[in-house]
């Protein structure tokens, strides 16, 4: 059966940011990552609502960080940097409304093709950059929250995580697929609790998809 365009579109976009991001300026890959996303969201004939969640996912944080600034909470931080951070807790909180309809999406189809396998795999990308860009808040907000090998460091163009978050992203996958190579650890509870989330919510989509995806696949065969 022919993979929906869009689908295909998104994958490439998302294997395109997982091998040349490090090497691209931040804003540049939120672009062509909403690009990808945007290809996607035509498709399934959804713009008008999608455009409405991500503006009500950049207003919470903008509400939410204004309030933050009247409290008190950013005199210790750079105030230039409130909005990239808004920017990204936007993307970050549009990601998981996307990741979420398409798993719901993907679960309550009863076939098994490309498009259907493609889906999955974008999505369990997504779930990636999303946890690694949560990394990365919780590095910028709580100063030592991982211990990082030196190598990594100092490949890194910049030490601000909310600039940068490429090493936390890469830690995500390392953590999302189980490999744990160990060149990066968790040390705050916050960080640890949502490495624990991962491990768990990576491997039970893995198993659950997989087999979902495996069972409409054998029941069409038979029922052929």
């Amino acid at each position: 059966m022919r993979i929906k365009t869009g689908s295909l579109i998104l994958c490439g976009t998302l294997f395109f940011l997982l091998f040349f991001g490090p090497i691209l300026n931040k804003w540049a890959v939120i672009l062509i990552l909403l690009l990808g996303l945007g290809s996607k969201i035509i498709e399934r004939k959804k713009t008008t609502r999608y455009l409405v969640h991500f503006l009500l996912c950049l207003l919470v944080p903008t509400l939410a960080i204004i309030a933050a600034c009247f409290i008190g909470f950013f005199h210790s931080y750079d105030k230039t940097a409130m909005t990239p951070i808004i920017l990204h807790i936007g993307i970050v909180a549009f990601l998981v409304v996307y990741a979420t309809d398409s798993l719901k999406e993907l679960m309550a189809s009863h076939q098994t093709n490309s498009s259907e396998v493609l889906g999955a795999l974008n999505t369990y990308i997504i779930l990636g950059l999303i946890y690694g860009e949560i990394y990365a808040f919780i590095a910028y907000f709580q100063k030592g929250s991982f211990s990082i090998a030196s190598a990594i460091t100092q490949s890194t163009s910049s030490t601000n995580p909310i600039h940068d978050s490429w090493i936390y992203i890469y830690f995500s996958f390392i953590t999302q697929t189980s490999l744990g190579f160990g060149d990066m650890t968790p040390t705050s509870h916050l960080a640890q609790v949502i490495v624990i989330s991962q491990t768990i919510f990576g491997q039970f989509y893995i198993a659950i998809v997989l087999a979902y995806l495996l069972h409409n696949y054998i029941t069409k065969d038979k029922k052929a």
